[in-house]
C-alpha cells in the first residue's frame, strides 16, 4: 500500500499531490493518464496522457458550480481511458476533496451506482476522502440525479433491442 495514494479499483488510483510527483510509483504502477484536479499544481514530465481540471477547494460557489457543470466531461473522459485499460491516477493536493469527487463522479457513471455508494467506496479505501464533510457535495449529487434520470435511461434507449 502506498501513503499517498489508494487504489479505488484496478489500476484506477486517487492521490495527492506527492503521488502525482513520485516517479517511482508512476513507473511500478505504470500509471499513464494523470487527472490533476487543481488549477496550477504542476504535472509529472513523465506523464503522457494529461487532464487538467482546473478547480479550487476554498468553498466558493464558482468552483462548486464549475465542478457541477463538468462532471459529464470528467466521468466521460475518465471513463473511456480507463476502458482503453491505461493504468490512471486522479490526484488534488491533499487527494480529500476535489479528487475525490471526481473519482466519485467516474464511479457512479462506470459503475451505475449513486452518490453515497460511489463516496463510501472511496472513504472505505481512502478513510480522508471527503473529510470532515464533501466539499463537492452538491456537485456529486448534481451529477448522480442528471445520470441516472437523463444520461442513463438515453443509454438503455440506444441499446434496446427491437423484436419483429
Amino acid at each position: 500500500m502506498y501513503e499517498y495514494a489508494h487504489e479505488i479499483l484496478p489500476n484506477l488510483w486517487l492521490g495527492n499531490v506527492k503521488a502525482s510527483m513520485d516517479e517511482e510509483f508512476i513507473q511500478h504502477k505504470r500509471i499513464t493518464v494523470v487527472f490533476n484536479c487543481t488549477k496550477n499544481l504542476p504535472f509529472s514530465p513523465i506523464i503522457p496522457i494529461k487532464y487538467r481540471i482546473p478547480v479550487d477547494d476554498n468553498l466558493e460557489e464558482d468552483e462548486i458550480r464549475n465542478m457541477e457543470l463538468w462532471s459529464g466531461e470528467i466521468a466521460l473522459k475518465m471513463m473511456a481511458e480507463y476502458k482503453d485499460g491505461k493504468p490512471i491516477l486522479v490526484h488534488c493536493m491533499a487527494g480529500m476533496q476535489r479528487s475525490a469527487a471526481a473519482m466519485a463522479m467516474m464511479l457512479i457513471a462506470y459503475l451505475k451506482i449513486h452518490a453515497p455508494e460511489a463516496m463510501h467506496m472511496i472513504k472505505s479505501v481512502r478513510r480522508i476522502a471527503f473529510h470532515p464533510s464533501a466539499n463537492f457535495g452538491r456537485s456529486i449529487q448534481s451529477f448522480d440525479r442528471r445520470f441516472h434520470e437523463e444520461i442513463l435511461p438515453e443509454i438503455n434507449r440506444g441499446y434496446r433491442i427491437k423484436s419483429e
